[in-house]
């Protein structure tokens, strides 16, 4: 027959942790530096607490030591002792330094910063885990690289030579804009004189011109008294020399117009394919060889896309279409092509107002499409 065993007894609890307490920090040097520091005093060490007074002061400070009371050598402790901050059995810690340098440097008197004995309270730690001091977030005091009145001075300096600065841009600011100003009035005025002598010269050939016709049609009278058929000749001189005046003023104005044509620009135009019901919806079935052309709203051919979708013979320049610049509202050339200058398409598209405005003008003058930039 088995025995059975006893059962182990279960490990006692772990002993509880201390409370926290206030331990008051007093700084021999500078009493603007004293502090409480609020925590499980067992569970820090002494170096702990130097690491704290050391990121309290924002610059670096040397021959730090500790007393577990009013200075002396009997209260002195040991420079980064592992034990406990409770081990010294103190309420209140001393420290001080050496050379005890302002911790508020470049000002009147330490006094001005109140002493406010703020208190620390530290991070309390689960199963003595190694406790973590954060110094950036207990900087106090930091050294100035400058006094405030040298600071003011600064500033003042600072200020000033800013604001010649910019009063010197602004003054230079001003007398380019009257420059540009006195510029832009002189070739306004050129071109009001050119202007001017221009319509002056057209109403002197005008009237010129009504004298000249006037002559010509009482010379006609008498000779169409005197001779008929020789007034019916000169009649139709008359008419075709008009009518040969006007073809040449036509062509001037378009190989003006040709000359100052804007850059068209490679991949500009580009064939495309539309059956009959998108050519009746833009209304590009009204186009003829005498009338190839038509603008169409790009905001047309965007709802419509938007419509059909994928199915809309205009869905393959979608982009192009949204890309598009030019003057409100924004409207394409789609052209014939007959020729298949752009492909056997049937149609092109302008891609770009630069080459609609080519195309309106060369149509206009009777020429072919232009052909396409490589």
């Amino acid at each position: 027959m088995s025995k059975t065993m006893p059962k182990a007894e279960p490990p006692p609890p772990p002993p509880p942790r201390p409370d926290p307490v206030k331990l008051q920090v007093k700084c021999v040097a500078w009493k603007c530096m004293d502090f409480q520091v609020d925590a499980r005093l067992p569970e820090y060490q002494l170096a702990h607490l130097e690491e704290i007074i050391n990121a309290r002061h924002g610059d670096e400070i040397q021959n730090l030591t500790l007393y577990k009371g009013p200075p002396s050598e009997a209260t002195k402790l040991t420079p980064g002792s592992t034990d406990p901050v409770s081990s010294t059995g103190a309420s209140c810690i001393f420290y001080d330094y050496y050379p005890p340098l302002d911790p508020f440097h470049n000002r009147p008197t330490a006094g001005e910063v109140f002493a406010t004995n703020t208190v620390i309270t530290l991070q309390t730690f689960e199963n003595l885990d190694k406790p973590v001091i954060e110094p950036e977030k207990l900087t106090w005091s930091k050294t100035a690289e400058h006094d405030p009145w040298t600071a003011r001075q600064l500033a003042a300096e600072a200020a000033e030579v800013e604001a010649k600065a910019k009063a010197e841009a602004e003054e230079a600011a001003r007398i380019a804009a009257e420059e540009e100003a006195a510029k832009q009035a002189e070739k306004d005025a050129r071109a009001k004189r050119a202007a001017e002598k221009k319509a002056q010269k057209l109403e002197e050939e005008r009237i010129a011109k009504e004298e000249e016709e006037k002559r010509l049609a009482e010379k006609a009278a008498r000779e169409k008294e005197a001779d008929p058929e020789a007034a019916a000749r000169a009649e139709a001189e008359l008419a075709k020399k008009a009518a040969e005046e006007e073809a040449a003023r036509v062509k001037a104005e378009a190989e003006a117009k040709l000359a100052n044509l804007p850059k068209r620009s490679k991949g500009g135009v580009i064939g495309v394919f539309l059956g009959a019901t998108s050519k009746t919806y833009f209304g590009l079935d009204a186009c003829t060889k005498d009338n190839p052309f038509a603008l169409v709203p790009c905001d047309k051919i965007l709802a419509e896309i938007k419509d059909k979708g994928k199915i809309s013979d205009m869905y393959i320049i979608q982009d192009q279409v949204k890309a598009y610049k030019g003057p409100d509202p924004k409207e394409m050339l789609f052209c014939l092509d007959k020729a298949e200058v752009y492909g056997d398409e049937g149609f092109c598209v302008c891609l770009t107002e630069e080459d609609k405005e080519n195309f309106i003008v060369h149509i206009g003058a009777g020429n072919p499409l232009p052909p396409p930039i490589k």
